[in-house]
């Protein structure tokens, strides 16, 4: 009882720093107020376990996702693969620039270094480092440190580069809340259900991120098949954002970060070196394609795959082609790492 008491305090106060953020016009407010709240209470020594809730935020979240992908849009995203598969192997390697930083700045050896740089998702990085003999601990600091500050960044880069973006967004009448009839609901507990049906059983399978990408999955496969029983509501989104922010909030556990202060600062100065390289990647290619600048933006950000797609539904950007990239990248995380790694460290005799 008491922790149900605990994390609805939490949550109120996060809900109520989303939406402070939010009033004041910041992109991805709601994520951004709830992060901000929870990761203050974190260092004021509060204990915040959300990693249940933070799984079934993201079934939902990959429900609402994959109703986005109707059979026009899919039809679309093969014609752009070749250039998401060169722009996710771009992504993964463009780390290793940043490798000489952690070595010699952060006092790494090579092959937890080489973890720390590329961004390929915490846990992702985390089992593969572990893999190789390098510090498990050291990489999951590096790469927590990465997503929360990319999550910072991009309200003010998309304020510098997309301000005409940002605004219609703001300004449109599709944000107001959307809601489910009484004759939906039950169809809306059917769908949620088999959600979470699905991501458990995911589980047991090599499916990167089951609890999101498998409902992902199955609402896609209802789309094509046009058996989608029901519209996810808009506020859903808004529900997202808080939890993905108090998530990232509640690792900033001050033993945490207190293990390599050294590694915080250099982590930091990556990510911001890293997501400023990517971004002006993503511009160059947008000008050679018909591809929104935006989903481009989004999708080759250094970021996490719940983060990143979430914000893109929240800014009205193409959903399908941002979770597209990241799905790409994260394949091509677990296929070409480890080779990468074994090349790289016979080469370089690190």
């Amino acid at each position: 009882m008491a922790d149900i008491k605990k994390l609805t305090m939490v949550f109120a106060a996060a809900g109520l720093g989303g939406a402070l953020t939010h009033a004041l016009h910041v992109p991805l407010g709601w994520l951004i107020g709830a992060l901000l709240v929870s990761a203050g209470l974190t260092l004021a020594g509060m204990e915040i376990r959300v990693d249940r809730i933070r799984s079934y935020g993201l079934v939902v979240l990959g429900l609402s996702l994959g109703q986005s992908f109707t059979p026009e849009i899919m039809a679309q995203l093969l014609g752009y693969l070749p250039l998401v598969l060169v722009s996710g192997m771009f992504t993964l390697l463009s780390g290793m620039v940043f490798l000489g930083l952690f070595t010699r700045g952060a006092g790494l050896d090579g092959s937890t270094a080489f973890f720390c740089t590329i961004p390929g998702g915490v846990v992702l990085m985390a089992v593969q480092a572990q893999r190789a003999g390098a510090s498990e601990a050291h990489v999951i600091l590096a790469q927590t440190v990465r997503l929360t500050v990319v999550v910072l960044m991009y309200p003010l880069l998309l304020r510098i580069f997309l301000p005409d973006h940002v605004a219609a967004v703001q300004d449109a009448v599709q944000v107001a809340v959307q809601g489910i009839g009484p004759a939906e609901l039950p169809w809306l507990a059917l769908l949620l259900a088999g959600g979470v049906a699905i991501a458990h059983l995911a589980r047991y399978t090599v499916l990167p991120n089951p609890w999101m990408i498998a409902p992902c999955l199955l609402a896609i496969a209802l789309q094509q098949l046009q058996l989608d029983p029901v519209a996810l509501p808009r506020w859903i989104v808004t529900v997202c954002q808080v939890i993905l922010g108090v998530s990232l909030g509640a690792r900033m556990v001050p033993e945490f970060l207190a293990r390599s202060m050294r590694l915080v600062a250099i982590s930091v100065l990556s990510t911001v070196g890293l997501t400023l390289l990517l971004l002006a990647a993503a511009l160059l290619m947008s000008q050679f394609t018909t591809m929104d600048q935006a989903a481009v933006l989004f999708g080759m950000s250094p970021g996490g795959m719940p983060e990143m797609t979430v914000a893109a539904r929240a800014m009205g950007v193409s959903v399908p082609l941002v979770l597209s990239f990241h799905l790409v990248r994260i394949l091509l995380a677990n296929l070409m790492l480890e080779p990468v790694w074994r090349l790289l460290s016979r080469g370089l005799k690190i």
